[in-house]
């Protein structure tokens, strides 16, 4: 029951985020972020683009790692599984 919880809260927040987004604060945008948040551990493609986001940006990778420990399990699991890969030398 909890996994189609965040995955109906976490939609909500995308969609409600992109409505949010042209406004002058940033509420959309942190909006669609805990909504991402939410729906990586259940949805692959989104994964995929946080995978991407933090392999592309090295500091958002190590503020997520910073503050790992002090999120809730959801958002815990959601850091874990979407780890960039370290390039092969």
């Amino acid at each position: 029951m909890l996994p189609i919880l965040h995955q109906v809260i976490g939609s909500g927040l995308v969609f409600f985020g992109l409505i949010f987004l042209p406004l002058p604060l940033p509420f959309g945008l942190i909006m669609i972020t805990i909504g991402f948040a939410l729906l990586a551990p259940y949805i692959p493609v989104v994964q995929r683009l946080i995978r991407h986001m933090r392999t592309k940006w090295p500091d958002l990778n190590k503020q997520m790692l910073r503050f790992r420990d002090k999120l809730p399990p959801v958002i815990r699991k959601t850091i874990d599984k979407t780890h960039p890969v370290s390039p092969a030398e």
